[in-house]
Formats: structure tokens, sequence, C-alpha cells
């Protein structure tokens, strides 16, 4: 037993080295203040995220990202309240989106890496979702600083 909390207690520092942790280093840089965007860690290479910008728009954003990011797109399934596509880069790295149209203004995505993916890349990713719907403009009105 004493064996078991000895390991248990050295997997916790391994993990926790360093000035942060690394689900404090998850959680930073998500989104701009000024993107209407609220944005969750959920462990395990999942994220999830609420956007203030209509389905369709969300959906095209998406699209529009992954040719930007020249990923593979792998799976694709649009349906009229949600969605499901799967990209994949070169080195066979993969991010599964899960889109919900949650109301008229608001659409919900959760973002999966892996367990072993690559956080940054799901970042990444989301990243160039928000510059697209900035880009087109399709952010809701009323966010919007003018």
């Amino acid at each position: 037993m004493k064996v078991l909390r000895s390991i248990a207690g050295f997997i916790f520092l391994i993990c926790n080295a360093g000035c942060l942790s690394p689900l404090a280093i998850n959680a930073v840089g998500s989104a701009g203040s000024a993107a209407p965007v609220a944005a969750n860690n959920l462990g395990g290479g999942k994220g999830e995220s609420f956007w203030i910008a209509q389905y369709r728009d969300v959906i095209k954003a998406i699209l529009q990202a992954g040719e930007d990011l020249s990923l593979e797109l792998k799976e694709e399934r649009i349906e009229q309240d949600h969605a499901f596509f799967r990209f994949q880069d070169t080195k066979a790295e993969r991010i599964d989106l899960r889109i919900e149209r949650r109301t008229d203004t608001m659409t919900y995505i959760l973002f999966d890496v892996g367990w072993f993916g690559s956080v940054a890349f799901g970042r990444i990713v989301f990243r160039q979702i928000i510059y697209q719907l900035g880009e087109a403009d399709d952010f809701q009105k009323y966010w919007k600083n003018e």
C-alpha cells in the first residue's frame, strides 16, 4: 500500500512540474476577449465552446478553417441541428468537432483531439474558426464593438 501511495505521489509531481500545471496551461490562451466565444477545457483532449453565431455560419467557418489549414476532411456529417467533422493533418494528428445548434444565434462545439492528441492543434483550429467567422462578419452584431 505504501508503494502505491508513493507511485501515485510521484505521478502527481511529474504531471504538475514547472510553474503551471498542465490543467492551467490548457486553459490559457483560448480565445481573445473580443471574440464572442466561451471555451472550457474538459480534459482528456476535449474542450467545449459556445459561439454567438448561427449554426450554418459556424459550419461554413469550420470547413473554411480546415481548408485554410490544409487539413484532410476524413469524415463529415451535417444534419439540421447537429454536425460532425473529423480533420487530420499529414502526420495523422486528428481533431473531431461535434457541432450543435443551441438557439438561432448560439452554437455549441465539442473539440476532441484524443487523450494523447495535441491541445495546441485543437487551439489553432479553434482560432482559425474564430478568424473565419470574423472575416465573414458572421458573429452576431450586438457583440461587436463598433
